[in-house]
């Protein structure tokens, strides 16, 4: 299996006498991932070129600005919505561990990339480019918790780019008793480095995350989480700071909240967002202006009318 990237050295002067290598390389940061497959193949120079780093940053970021991808799934397939001048098309992606899976699920994405995991096991993780169909398999991460076939748990993951490298936290709740105090039950938290392929342990989790997919804002990895259990529960918004690599609880706006309100976070309009969302079809919005600043709270939104998450 092929590396997702490389660390050849970039010589781009080599590939034309008549223009400078700056040049060339942007004028090939403009081209489809499809053409540039094919060019992989022209010369040595031009694999070196391709596989640089530098290139890949500058491509990536262009293609993200240019023409940003939406990913559609089902229980067993994914589909890329594409975009040109004049329609949208649906492409399914052909994802070559796909038969490996139970249930295909979605745990990230960042710079073109998917972390793709079985959503009934939660042991078999993915990161998988499907411009290239390149793909790595995550070694499974060993935790201190005893589990076994018979064991009931809850797993959360967190997936981006940081320090020029893709990291993956994982965490796990094992489910081992009655349930009466969520916060009694055994948990543990592993992050993964793309660069050293492993996995390692970091501190402890004083929450129970709620939901098992974080959005990633300013190098944090952020969930929805909890205390308590019953009429005592507090819901919580939660970060792991990559720079730390500590989870810390996230301040959220003073509005009260009932056990009919729905809460998500998300990003909107460039900023940290909490979507609160209640059965009677009423909704807020609130944007966090300076992340971790309690005070930057702004509400955005309120509508009583139907909303959902896109």
């Amino acid at each position: 299996m092929e590396n997702l990237s490389s660390n050849i050295l970039y010589l781009p002067d080599v590939i034309s006498a008549n223009l400078p290598g700056d040049i060339v390389s942007d004028i090939f940061t403009r081209l489809p991932v499809k053409s540039l497959c094919r060019f992989k193949c022209v010369s040595k120079s031009m694999y070196l070129m391709l596989h640089s780093p530098n290139f890949i940053k500058k491509h990536t970021n262009r293609a993200i600005q240019k023409d940003p991808s939406m990913i559609l799934r089902t229980e067993f397939r994914l589909y890329a919505v594409e975009e040109d001048e004049e329609h949208s098309k649906v492409r399914k992606l052909q994802v070559p561990f796909a038969r490996s899976l139970e249930k295909i699920g979605i745990s990230g994405s960042c710079n073109g990339l998917l972390c793709i995991s079985d959503q009934r096991h939660d042991e078999d993780i993915y990161i998988y480019n499907p411009s290239t169909r390149v793909y790595r398999k995550l070694p499974v991460p060993e935790f201190d918790i005893p589990t076994n076939i018979d064991s009931t748990f809850f797993t959360s993951l967190g997936f981006g780019f940081h320090q020029n490298d893709y990291k993956l936290v994982r965490s796990l709740y094992l489910y081992d008793k009655p349930l009466e105090d969520i916060d009694s039950y055994k948990c543990e938290a592993r992050i993964y480095s793309f660069s050293a392929n492993k996995w390692r342990k970091i501190g402890g989790i004083p929450f129970h995350i709620r939901s098992r997919v974080a959005i990633m804002v300013h190098n944090n990895f952020v969930w929805t989480a909890s205390r308590g259990l019953g009429t005592e529960i507090s819901i919580l918004v939660v970060a792991f700071d990559l720079d730390r690599e500590e989870f810390w609880e996230v301040p959220c706006p003073e509005i009260a909240i009932t056990r009919q309100c729905q809460i998500e976070v998300s990003v909107f309009e460039g900023r940290f967002s909490i979507y609160y969302m209640w059965k009677n079809d009423r909704v807020e919005i609130w944007t966090m202006e300076e992340f971790g600043v309690k005070q930057s709270w702004k509400k955005t939104i309120c509508d009583g009318a139907k909303f959902i998450l896109g």
